[in-house]
Parts: C-alpha cells; sequence; structure tokens
C-alpha cells in the first residue's frame, strides 16, 4: 500500500515536471488540438442547425409549391381553404395570380393580378430596372411593366395609361417601375389583382398560385395530397426545386464533414510532430528511467498522461470557442446566430481526444524502442 502511494507521488512529480519542462512545446500541441476541437465544435453546431437555416435561405430564391385549379380558375375562398393547411411558421409566401389580356393604347398585353406584397416573396429575382417596386396594399392603380413590354408599348415610368378590359371598361393605372427576370415575366404587365379582376370581369377569381413553404420534398409531397382530397383543386411540390434544396443541403454538409476533417488530420500530424521531437529530446531522460527499473508501461502511462492532460484541457477550451466561431460563421453567411447544441461539446471534446490519441501513437511506441545502453554512453 505504501509502496503504491510512493510510486503515485512518484509518477505525479514526473508529470508536473515533464509537463513544465516542454512548455514551448506543449503549447503548440495545445493550441492545434484546441483549434480542431473549435473547428469541430463550430461545424457540429451549425450541422445540427443548418437544415433550418439554409430551409429559409433556399426558400429566398422563390416559390416551391403550387395550387391551381383542376378546370381555368378557382375562387379566392377555396384557395384561401388550401392555405388553411399549412402552418403559419411554415408559411412563409403565398402569392396568386390571375392572367388575362386586355388593350392598351399600342395594343394588346398580357396582365396579371397579383398581391404586390407577396409577389415579391413568390418572385424574388423579379429586378427593378426603372422606379420603384409598389409595397402599398391599397395602391389599386399602380403598375409595374415587363421591361419587354415596356419597349414594345412605349411604356414610362410615371405615366398613366388607359387599360381596356373584356367589356369595353377602362381603367387609368400608373407605371411605377420597369420590372425584368429575364423570363417570361419581361412581357407582363403586372396590377392589382383586385383591378385583374374588374379590368377582366372575374371578381373573385384568380389562375393558380405561387407558394414559399417550409419542408423537404416529401413533406411538401404530404401536404399536396391533403389539398388535393379537394375535387375541386390541384396541388403539389415544384419537383426541381424541393428536390434541389435536398441535394443542395447534403452536399454542404458533406463539405462541412470534409473541412472539419481536414482540419483535424492537420492537427494530429501537428501533435505528432511536436510530441516527436518532445520525446527526442527527452531520450536520456526515458533511458534513465527505464535504468532505474520503470517500466515500458510505466513510460506509456507517463507520456500518454502528459498528452492526454493537454488535450483535454485544450478540446474543452476549444468546444467553447467552437460556439463562438459559429455564431460568427451564422451571421457570415445567413445573418442570425446558431442555436446552441449542447451536443457538440461532448462531441468535439471526444473527437478531438480521439485523433490526439491516434497522433501520439508512434511517437509514444518509438520511445519505448531505445537502446537505454547507448543512450547512456551518449551513442
Amino acid at each position: 500500500m505504501r509502496e503504491n502511494r510512493a510510486n503515485f507521488i512518484f509518477f505525479a512529480k514526473m508529470l508536473v515536471k515533464s509537463l513544465s519542462l516542454s512548455v514551448g512545446a506543449a503549447g503548440v500541441i495545445f493550441v492545434s488540438i484546441a483549434l480542431g476541437a473549435a473547428i469541430t465544435a463550430a461545424f457540429i453546431n451549425i450541422y445540427l442547425d443548418i437544415d433550418s437555416k439554409m430551409n429559409r435561405e433556399l426558400k429566398s430564391y422563390g416559390a416551391n409549391f403550387i395550387i391551381a385549379p383542376k378546370n381555368t380558375y378557382m375562387s379566392e375562398e377555396a384557395y384561401q381553404n388550401a392555405l388553411s393547411n399549412i402552418q403559419s411558421d411554415r408559411l412563409l409566401g403565398a402569392s396568386a395570380y390571375l392572367y388575362g389580356i386586355v388593350r392598351l393604347e399600342l395594343g394588346n398585353a398580357v396582365i396579371a393580378g397579383v398581391n404586390f406584397k407577396e409577389l415579391k416573396k413568390a418572385k424574388p429575382f423579379l429586378e427593378v430596372r426603372e422606379g420603384n417596386y409598389i409595397n402599398l396594399d391599397f395602391d389599386d392603380f399602380g403598375a409595374l411593366a415587363g421591361v419587354d413590354l415596356a419597349k414594345k408599348m412605349e411604356l414610362k415610368v410615371g405615366s398613366s395609361v388607359d387599360m381596356i378590359g373584356a367589356d369595353g371598361k377602362v381603367i387609368k393605372i400608373k407605371i411605377r417601375g420597369i420590372v425584368s427576370s429575364g423570363g417570361k415575366e419581361d412581357s407582363i404587365l403586372f396590377v392589382p389583382l383586385s383591378t385583374a379582376q374588374s379590368a377582366l370581369g372575374k371578381e373573385g377569381l384568380i389562375n393558380f398560385a405561387d407558394i414559399v413553404a417550409l419542408g423537404d420534398f416529401e413533406e411538401l409531397r404530404a401536404l399536396g395530397e391533403r389539398i388535393n382530397q379537394n375535387a375541386a383543386l390541384t396541388a403539389k411540390p415544384v419537383t426541381a426545386i424541393s428536390r434541389s434544396e435536398g441535394v443542395i443541403l447534403e452536399k454542404i454538409k458533406l463539405l462541412m464533414a470534409l473541412v472539419a476533417l481536414s482540419v483535424l488530420l492537420i492537427t494530429s500530424l501537428c501533435v505528432n510532430t511536436t510530441l516527436s521531437s518532445i520525446i527526442l529530446a527527452r531520450m536520456k531522460e526515458i533511458a534513465l528511467l527505464r535504468a532505474l527499473g520503470a517500466s515500458k508501461k510505466s513510460i506509456v502511462r507517463l507520456f500518454g498522461m502528459e498528452t492526454f492532460i493537454m488535450a483535454f484541457i485544450a478540446s474543452l477550451a476549444g468546444a467553447g470557442f467552437g460556439f463562438l466561431l459559429s455564431q460568427a460563421f451564422g451571421h457570415a453567411i445567413f445573418n442570425s446566430g446558431i442555436d446552441f447544441r449542447f451536443l457538440s461539446i461532448p462531441s468535439a471534446v471526444l473527437i478531438s481526444l480521439l485523433f490526439a490519441a491516434a497522433a501520439c501513437f508512434l511517437p509514444i511506441k518509438k520511445s519505448l524502442g531505445i537502446n537505454v545502453a547507448n543512450i547512456l554512453r551518449g551513442e
């Protein structure tokens, strides 16, 4: 019992002395492991939160769900009933459309009745070339002209235009802006939905609606099946967009994992190189310990404990700093913070310890193969 206690005290003193004599090299190991743990913890936090963040980020590129009638038109009431199937916190935007043909001063034009605030969510790529976007719900006679239509019909920002509907009704509108998307929107005149309904004689009716909703492809497909129980409507996800979101998310997650792995491998290489130099500098000390009767197991335990203490403290510090790092990444990429995930702390510590253990395996093994007599003779 007394002998075991004496051995423990001797081992503790050797451990403290070893750590104090290799402060510089130990600092390199500490910083390397802390950096690896910080990157790992940051990426784990982002990885666990990226689904919600990227879902919202990708939805800013346009609609991913569509509601349409089985025939040409559906009532606004049926449309609102269909929207009630989507939870309010998952509905980011819903833009209804009514299309038709009216006559302007220089010829016929396709109009689209819209709610401009919702249109901005469904078609964020619609760029204002001249003038201003319409953000007022009560601007019943403001309009946005597609760039090609504006050129063809000689429409200017600020000009008033007589729009003649199907029954000959004349509605005077004012061009607030010229817009472009590089697509079919360039040839359309966008007017308020109520104005289009009045001009086309389709009060209370719409053609279809674009929806921006949170959820992956399978969730949106299930939503479409619920809405399709109404025999008059059909609803479905925009397949190309919804499926692409899942693919993009998986690729981003894979990229993050590869970056974290690369950082950990570099950390391991740094630990391996530094520990090898420490052991090389302490060959005489190791030989002397062996000559005094220290077993190979004791040598392994000494260096293993040194590495473990440094790695554990460094990984804890790095994991804590990793959360702050994830916040910086979150604000830089998503303009919002990253939710703290407690799992990131033990995961980062465990992963860092495993890589540190792998890094110190060869240097410690090398220390056991030294020739004690030759080292003590100075050879």
